[in-house]
């Protein structure tokens, strides 16, 4: 008789994932625009894949907690309120510090 090996996935991993896709999207967009070095997007760009490192590595909710409030104080600091930038990154790091508090 042979034992089934059972593969289940936790429902952090799952969300972190979508976490982690998002953010993705987000960074693929804007690598596809001829950004100048040193501009507001370029430093996104830099923070995003910041932010995606730590995602990647997290394993508690606090550290996706701390990832998103890192890439939050930069979008609030240094973006415009009313551009479409902002309101990105502002829907990924509010979707992370919902998850974070779960």
């Amino acid at each position: 008789m042979t034992k089934r090996l059972r593969w289940e996935v936790s429902p952090m991993f799952l969300e972190k994932q979508s976490l982690i896709t998002e953010a993705q999207q987000f960074l693929l967009m804007l690598e596809k625009r001829n950004l100048a070095n040193e501009s507001l997007e370029w430093y996104l760009v830099n923070q995003l894949k910041a932010y995606l490192t730590s995602l990647s590595t997290a394993t508690s909710t606090q550290e996706i907690r701390m990832a998103a409030e890192k890439l939050n104080m930069f979008c609030v600091e240094s973006m415009d309120w009313d551009t479409d930038l902002f309101k990105r990154c502002s829907a990924i790091t509010k979707n992370a510090l919902r998850f974070s508090k779960k």
